[in-house]
């Protein structure tokens, strides 16, 4: 009894359990309805005879049935007979810009094609020279397997509608045009990045059918248009050039492939204010040094070092935005050209400091420097002796500090006390000088004493450093060699490269 109650259980759990899954995919299917789901159309050789019955015999739609009702989209055209040419035609409407890391490039195109079907020929009692055919009809009719064989990535357009027009020509012609957006490679070659012109091909083939029964054939006239397109890195010359890029497989044949090659020029303005402004500025910046003071470190070496690693962040943040690829660049010659440079630069206060440290070289200039003192005829300073003493007299230092403070001459003693000095004349050999000066004033005799003793008892200042005549030759050779080769560079590299 128990174990009928187990089953039971069970029984009710599973019950319970399946119509609780019943329930959710309901609402699934309810949620989703109206959303992607779309009401299939049927051709008119899948209608029932009663639906093509209910058809007014002279209208649009029973002359469109009376075309498809015998008709097979499985079977080409012109099926053992002779091949059908398709009359490719392409309007860009927008062209995206190459991306360098990536060697692809974006277009959004309409994408014609035009083939002659003679099952499709209008009957005599249709008044109009073409019959357009709704874009649901496409799956009904046959139509050229062709692929973009250079592509990466392509998707149609269905906003608000699927983006397909079909036309019907009297002749059997059908013309069926379809929006694009389609991602294709174009391998690069950057060596003369960035001064460089690119060829991006854009190529169409067959899928399945070989050139026996299938042909593709530009337009006559001008088969791929584009309007004034404006890219931020490029200029996209109107000259383009078609070809012919059939292919043969081993084991199936040969199979029908067009081409057309744009041609895009790289437009330099963003690479010469980003790269090679910044970067020539910060060399000419790491000359600044050789106009520095050789002793004068603190100075020198800080502008070096930050001219090296300005260069080495530019390489680093440039080589990151552009592919691996194993040869040089023309911007990795100019990089490396202007490292080698600022790296130069550093080496060079290098060799100037092992020649200011060596004291061979600094002995033989003193030497030198000795030597050029005694050509001169430079002799020690005499000291001044006054009745053979070797010490200022106090009369003319009181003369000195007199002169200093009396801007008149004075004539005689009374002149002394007197607000009148006018009287401009030479000293009497009789006049004696006093301790007073032309104002009546007393003098210091010993404060003008104490300053001249403070004077002469002042510490000499330090002297200064010797700098090897070797070193200062360094830095003169430098600011003439430095910017002349990279002038010389430059012109070089300029004349190569543009």
């Amino acid at each position: 009894m128990c174990q009928k109650m187990k089953v039971l259980k069970l029984a009710f759990l599973l019950l319970v359990l399946s119509l609780w899954i019943d329930d959710g995919s309901a609402k699934e299917k309810s949620s989703k309805k109206g959303k992607g789901k779309r009401k299939q159309h049927l051709c008119p050789s899948e209608l029932s005879s009663e639906a093509l019955a209910r058809v007014p015999a002279n209208s649009t739609s029973n002359i469109l049935n009376r075309l498809l009702l015998n008709y097979d989209p499985r079977i080409r055209p012109n099926f053992k007979g002779i091949p059908v040419d398709d009359k490719v035609n392409i309007f860009i409407n927008s062209f995206g810009s190459i991306q360098e890391t990536t060697m692809d490039y974006r277009v959004n195109i309409f994408l014609r094609q035009r083939w002659n079907d003679p099952r499709l020929r209008l009957p005599a009692d249709f008044k109009s020279d073409a019959l357009t055919v709704d874009p649901k009809m496409f799956k009904c009719l046959w139509k050229p397997d062709l692929f973009f064989a250079n592509e990466k990535n392509a998707n149609f357009h269905d906003v608000t509608q699927e983006n397909i027009l079909l036309f019907i020509y009297r002749n059997g012609d059908v013309l069926l045009s379809m929006r694009l957006s389609v991602t294709l490679s174009c391998p690069l070659d950057l060596t003369l990045f960035p001064m460089d012109t690119q060829r991006c091909k854009m190529q169409l083939e067959s899928f399945g059918y070989t050139t026996d029964d299938l042909r593709f054939i530009w337009q006559s006239g001008d088969p791929v248009q584009m309007e004034q397109i404006a890219l931020p890195q490029f200029d996209i010359k109107q000259e383009i050039e078609y070809g012919n890029c059939t292919k043969y497989y081993k084991g199936t044949g040969y199979y029908t492939c067009v081409e057309v090659i744009f041609t895009l020029r790289r437009q330099v303005g963003f690479y010469m204010m980003g790269v090679y402004a910044p970067t020539l500025l910060i060399v000419v910046l790491s000359w600044l040094s050789f106009w520095i003071n050789p002793d004068a470190s603190a100075a020198r070496v800080p502008l070096g070092i930050f001219s090296v690693l300005s260069l080495s962040s530019e390489c680093t943040s440039l080589a990151s935005e552009l592919p691996k690829v194993s040869y040089v660049k023309a911007i990795d010659i100019w990089l490396i050209t202007c490292l080698l440079f600022g790296f130069a630069s550093l080496v060079e206060y290098a060799v100037v400091q092992v020649m200011l440290n060596s004291p061979k070289r600094i002995e033989a200039e003193k030497a030198k420097m000795a030597s050029k003192e005694q050509a001169a005829g430079k002799t020690p300073a005499k000291k001044n002796t006054v009745n053979g003493t070797g010490c200022t007299p106090v009369h003319i230092s009181t003369m000195q500090v007199a002169e200093t403070r009396c801007k008149k001459v004075c004539t005689s003693k009374s002149d002394l006390r007197s607000n009148d000095f006018s009287i401009v004349g030479s000293l009497p050999r009789d006049f004696e000088l006093s301790n007073y000066d032309c104002y009546g004033k007393p003098i210091e005799v010993e404060s003008g004493l104490g300053k001249l003793q403070a004077k002469n008892n002042k510490k000499p200042s330090p002297p200064k450093p010797v700098i090897p005549s070797e070193a200062k030759r360094i830095d003169l050779y430098a600011r003439a060699v430095f910017p002349f080769t990279f002038l010389f560079f430059n012109v070089i590299y300029w004349s190569a490269y543009l």
